[in-house]
């Protein structure tokens, strides 16, 4: 059952996000050639560290990801352009919620995972770039102990 007040909660709740988008934009407008950060999903497998970075609109030729030469953490970088540029002069926005320009998403990484920098992958299909660190094999040793007696 519905209550009477969920409807204008979730309005409240939807002004608030929006409010905080937009303080959000205007206090990181400093950096020219960082405007938006893509949402950023980090999880991990048995046999790997595995980012999904949500990128619709991107052109495959326009990302760039970067692992630290630390191995503390990946960098991508990107461009969406936005398809009707041309179209401002004669369009009236009503709404806008869908970014368009430079972006850069910082991803800092476990620091007890090893990481095998040279197998890291990332492949982008239906929107979504997803950035595969496989974890280092530790080889297992063994040592001989000598029994005394």
């Amino acid at each position: 059952m519905r209550h009477p007040y969920d409807e204008l909660l979730r309005q409240m709740e939807q002004e608030v996000r929006t409010s905080s988008d937009w303080l959000w934009r205007f206090l990181h407008a400093a950096a020219p050639d960082k405007f938006w950060e893509p949402p950023v999903d980090v999880y991990e497998t048995r046999d790997a560290l595995r980012i999904k970075i949500e990128i619709a609109g991107v052109r495959r030729e326009d990302i760039q990801v970067e692992l630290a030469r630390d191995g503390r953490s990946v960098t991508i970088r990107g461009l969406r352009l936005d398809a009707d540029a041309d179209a401002c002069e004669r369009t009236v926005y009503h709404q806008m919620e869908i970014y368009a320009g430079p972006f850069e998403r910082v991803v800092p990484l476990p620091p007890s995972l090893a990481i095998a920098a040279d197998e890291v992958q990332a492949t982008y299909q239906d929107g979504f770039l997803v950035v595969t660190l496989p974890k280092r094999r530790q080889a297992r040793r063994t040592t001989q102990i000598t029994v005394r007696g």
